[in-house]
């Protein structure tokens, strides 16, 4: 097992990982927050949270901020029931685009994950050509994963909170891990491609 010393290589491996690991953490962070959609009302000068909502639950609070309680969708499918839905449609729609939304972002982070762990390897050398592709295209793929998802949702929730920030950062740093990790892909295929070939050498 060889490690690539080529330097330039080293800097786009090493920037796209960073990138694809932090936009990982965040969509983490960000799927599991119920924070996506929130509605807040003004007490006597003092804002309080009254509902939050993702793609799997949500939960109403009293004026004061105190919970009142959570639904989940994975138990009560009757989302019109505590569901803060400001939308058109009914709720048998609503759960299939919430469904959709659900798996396409857990989908983007799986890629997420096998994209910046496959950018990593690369700086192995002792790989065939086609293995520097897997890392570009598993963080294609999140970035569109994770586009599809946030589109589905949006048909039912509002994204007005830091949770949706959060994985909409997240699809971000994504897309410029997905560039570093083409560059370096590209560049190590090429290094390797060249070094297939013997240039002759001219006898004087």
């Amino acid at each position: 097992m060889n490690l690539n010393t080529n330097g330039l290589s080293i800097i786009f491996i090493a920037t796209s990982v960073i990138f694809g690991g932090i936009g990982l953490l965040l969509a983490c962070v960000g799927i599991g927050t119920p924070n996506w959609q929130s509605a807040q009302v003004t007490i006597d000068g003092q804002t309080y949270t009254i509902s939050t909502a993702n793609f799997f639950y949500a939960c109403r609070f009293y004026s004061n901020g105190s919970l009142i309680s959570c639904g989940y969708r994975s138990s009560n499918r009757n989302i019109n029931q505590y569901y803060p839905i400001d939308a058109p449609l009914n709720q048998t729609q609503w759960n299939q685009y919430l469904d959709a939304a659900a798996g396409l972002c857990i989908v983007g982070i799986i890629f997420i994950f096998i994209g910046t762990l496959t950018t990593l390897i690369m700086i192995i050398t002792d790989w065939v050509g086609w293995i520097y592709l897997i890392g570009p295209i598993s963080l294609f793929l999140a970035c569109l994963f994770m586009l599809a998802g946030m589109a589905q949702g949006a048909y039912v929730l509002y994204y007005n909170d830091y949770a949706a920030n959060l994985y909409q950062t997240a699809h971000l740093l994504t897309i410029f891990s997905f560039l570093m990790s083409c560059i370096a892909a590209g560049r190590l295929h090429l290094i390797s491609e060249t070094g297939k070939f013997d240039v002759p050498v001219r006898k004087y």
